[in-house]
């Protein structure tokens, strides 16, 4: 093995569908979707569907409780490179099998026989759960965002749980709307909104800079808080983590997109881990200056408008107007969001159930031949994420608890096959690596993407603040687990009988 291959070779567009067809023949697997996109539009794609810097900025709440500035900082350090590291592993396995299936087929073809039907079958399931969890998050953030701004500009205004799950329920409709009607156009709207999101980048950054007074160097990178109750400043460090740590997730959406790639085995590959270096740069650059400009950080964690990042921004600009228009822009991005993550979403359903891994696969694997989408799936996504939507009227709590849900479940996808690939290497046993390889520096990068997962994982799953109450309990356990135990149940019920890992379909 060689070097690190980033580029792909040119082709012509008939000799590379032939590729792109032979390869997906090779799993098994018949061409039923159309390859509409290419390298940037799938850097669009993955780019928008992490927006890193613009989730750092609505979920920067537990972040300055549980650790502060100084944390924040370091923490996104270290999840940028986890993630550089995570993505670079996954892309060498996408280019192996370039699949909607992602992680679930993947484990299918790394796991010991013994347990490979099984294995696949429980990611399987956590793969559909974490991209439900995964694009409810945007959607939910979007909407109620917009309520904070009514707080902002009308202080009469009070703030119903139930106004969110309205407006979030417009966030998801809209993206219906757009993966099946104007599928055609979604990879010329990615490129769109790449270029919208690093442009908001630089429309909210300059004057945030420019407008605010600063704080100093020694705050920023030395100041620790500890405001959850912590008995240890180590452990608030840890627990906020996810502040960090759910922002660098989704960016596999390229990976259940493979279908729809042209040159997927070396595009794939590409731009997962383009997106990552790209949002990384952009989420750094945003905290340091956000972090600079922030005021101050008591009357930003108090807000009535439930978000210290409208705060921040009022306190910079002392201007409504400005703030409408800043906090517009982290709207929009999570709608634009919210686009890719459905039909990632809807992809890794239908893939799927085309393994007979869910019930009523038959009728969710359809593929609408006009429109060459899986628009069952799309329906069958849908109305999992409206009654989410229903969890917020009864406990904000419970609906954050979706955010970790979806990172610690993205987190175990990612996990599963690395350490199977992992322990390949180890044993020193034959792998079928596609064009895209990593090379000597596979195993290493590897066992650090491994260690940075479990270590993230573990600390999801605890709540934000001591003592633990009803109101601040950490769902995510509950959710996760419960998810787990349902599809062991659902294995045990029907699954072994149906399900026989990632198939091979019969060609006509």
């Amino acid at each position: 093995m060689g070097a690190v291959e980033f580029d792909a070779p040119v082709r012509s567009t008939e000799r590379s569908a032939r590729h792109d067809d032979a390869a997906l023949h090779r799993q098994g697997k018949r061409p039923q979707l159309k390859r509409n996109f290419g390298f940037m539009s799938m850097v669009g794609f993955s780019s928008t569907l992490m927006a890193t810097w613009e989730p750092l900025a609505a979920l920067l709440q537990g972040g300055l409780v549980n650790g502060g500035p100084a944390s924040l900082v370091y923490n996104f350090l270290i999840c940028f490179f986890g993630t550089l590291a995570t993505a670079a592993s996954l892309g060498e396995l996408a280019s192996m099998a370039p699949t909607s299936g992602g992680q679930y087929h993947w484990v299918g073809i790394l796991a010991p026989a013994k347990w490979s039907v099984k294995a696949s079958w429980l990611t399987g399931w956590i793969s559909v759960l974490a991209w439900l969890a995964a694009t409810a998050t945007p959607a939910f953030l979007g909407a109620t965002l917009l309520q904070g701004l009514f707080v902002l500009n009308n202080p009469n205004y009070v703030f119903e749980r139930w106004h969110g799950t309205l407006l979030y329920f417009a966030v998801i409709f809209i993206a219906v709307f757009v993966n099946v009607y104007l599928i055609k156009f979604l990879p010329y709207l990615e490129t769109i909104i790449l270029i919208l999101h690093i442009g908001l980048f630089f429309a909210i950054v300059i004057p945030l800079v420019y407008l605010a007074p600063q704080h100093s160097a020694e705050f920023v990178f030395t100041d620790f808080e500890n405001l959850g109750g912590w008995p240890s400043n180590g452990m608030a460090w840890c627990v906020g983590l996810l502040t960090c740590a759910f922002p660098f997730t989704g960016y596999d959406g390229a990976c259940h997109m493979s279908e729809e790639i042209e040159d997927a085995e070396h595009v794939v590959p590409r731009a997962l881990i383009t997106s990552v270096a790209l949002n990384g740069a952009l989420g750094f650059g945003f905290l340091i200056a956000l972090l600079f400009s922030m005021g101050d950080l008591e009357t930003a964690l108090s807000t009535p408008t439930r978000y210290p990042i409208i705060e921040i921004f009022y306190q910079a600009t002392a201007s409504k107007k400005a703030t409408n228009a800043m906090i517009a822009g982290l709207i929009c991005s999570a709608v634009c969001a919210v686009l890719g993550l459905m039909a990632s979403a809807s992809r890794t359903t239908w893939a799927f159930a085309r393994d007979n891994g869910l019930p009523f696969s038959k009728t969710l694997s359809y593929v609408d031949p006009k429109r060459a989408i899986p628009f069952n799936a799309i329906a069958a996504t849908t109305l999992p994420l409206l009654l989410l939507g229903l969890i917020n009227i009864g406990s904000t709590a419970a609906f954050y608890a979706i955010a970790g849900v979806a990172t610690v479940a993205l987190y175990f996808t990612y996990l599963a096959p690395i350490a199977l690939l992992v322990l390949k290497r180890v044993k020193r046993e034959p792998v079928a690596l596609g064009p895209w390889r990593l090379g000597k520096w596979g195993l290493p990068i590897n066992l650090f993407s491994l260690c940075y997962s479990i270590f993230i994982s573990i600390f999801l799953f605890f709540p934000s603040f001591l003592p633990v109450t009803p109101q601040n309990f950490n769902w995510t356990v509950v959710v996760f687990f419960g998810s787990v135990l349902i599809s062991i149940i659902s294995w045990f019920w029907y699954g072994r009988s149906v399900y026989h890992g990632p198939i091979k379909e019969m060609y006509d």
